[in-house]
């Protein structure tokens, strides 16, 4: 089956949608009077999004006499774009609202309790972490007024639920690069209200966003490099890097990064022919699903019975979509893992720079 007559085939969305409509008006019923909601809609509905796809959650509830539907992908970044087009999908069904990804919803009235900790507009606090180095990353840390290293994992969790709630979840786990927790006694920086959180991140989103507006890499700049050598237990490695775009002035301008790991049985770690040419055309196939304009290819790592592939994007979701659709194509012929992730400095691309290289 080619590329495009896969792509074809009918969603199991739809396939969702048309069995939710069929119980509606007996979920509507269970939500509004509240009995049995575990049984007759939970484990019913979550039973029948596993069939869609792994790692949907849900919220549900009434509100003024309309049933609301959350779909989440509770914080997993891959999954984000696959939830976005779930709710996109929805039939217009009179008495219900479908909202994908949670919003913010968190008042300065509101208190979230968690393992006998309160976390609210008055128990924390937050100040910037600053990098001369990193100057595009948006790192946080949040101060609670009873943290103590023993309770730090209670804290730190308790902090990330508030901030999905205050924020919502699409900007708490897109927006932020990286968030640290303390308490008072750690720091000698000026405490900043958690109320105020919010309109700091609008504005380091929006000076982002202006700053890299049109800056956009020039593909005639790509030149790549084959490598060989050795892994860290002494077998072989090919790599293929694109010199010309891990030389590029403003990595921040492609911050997302797509990890596309393909694994075959090889000798010495390395493909043959045959599997060598299948996984060529697998990685042609997924470039083709990304727009041109919105990517750039960083490089591949051969070795150790596995091949990754490195692309970055200045988005995250046709990535997403691209990597999904190409592994659920190739299941049954391939084991392929993938991954998206926010790096706007592509620290985690270091194998990939020449200068890390002894190169004779």
């Amino acid at each position: 089956m080619g590329l495009f007559d896969f792509l074809k085939q009918p969603s199991p969305n739809a396939y969702f949608w048309s069995w939710f409509k069929k119980h509606e008006r007996e979920f509507f019923k269970v939500l509004q009077e509240k009995e049995d909601i575990q049984g007759q809609f939970i484990n019913p509905l979550a039973n029948r999004l596993a069939k869609v796809r792994d790692g949907y959650f849900f919220l549900a509830g009434m509100n003024k006499g309309t049933a609301e539907l959350i779909f989440t992908a509770d914080g997993k970044i891959k999954n984000i774009p696959f939830v976005e087009d779930l709710v996109a999908s929805a039939p217009a069904i009179p008495g219900w609202t479908f909202i994908a990804s949670k919003p913010a919803s968190l008042t300065e009235t509101q208190s979230i309790g968690m393992g006998g900790f309160s976390f609210d507009f008055n128990s924390l606090f937050f100040y910037a972490n600053e990098d001369p180095a990193y100057p595009d990353k948006i790192s946080i840390t949040v101060v609670h007024d009873q943290y103590t290293p023993e309770d730090r994992e209670q804290i730190f969790m308790g902090i990330y639920i508030f901030l999905d709630n205050y924020l919502g979840e699409l900007k708490s786990v897109t927006v932020i690069d990286s968030v640290e927790v303390a308490g008072k006694d750690d720091t000698e920086k000026e405490l900043i209200p958690i109320h105020k959180l919010k309109a700091y991140i609008d504005w380091r989103e929006k000076e982002f966003v202006e700053k890299y507006d049109g800056v956009i890499y020039d593909k005639a700049k790509d030149n790549y490099t084959l490598l060989s050598g050795e892994d860290n237990n002494g077998m072989p490695m090919l790599l293929v890097i694109n010199t010309g775009a891990m030389q590029y002035a403003h990595p921040s301008s492609y911050p997302w990064i797509l990890e596309f790991i393909m694994k075959y049985n090889g000798s010495d770690g390395l493909p043959d022919n045959e599997t060598l040419t299948f996984m060529d055309e697998i990685e042609e196939e997924v470039r083709a699903l990304i727009p041109d304009n919105d990517f750039l290819d960083i490089g591949r790592e051969t070795a150790g019975n596995s091949r990754s592939i490195y692309f970055v994007s200045r988005e995250f979701r046709a990535m997403a979509r691209a990597a999904d659709a190409i592994s659920n194509k190739y299941e049954n012929k391939m084991e392929i893992e993938w991954d998206v992730y926010k790096d706007k400095y592509w620290q985690s691309l270091d194998v990939f720079r020449l200068e890390n290289w002894n190169l004779e």
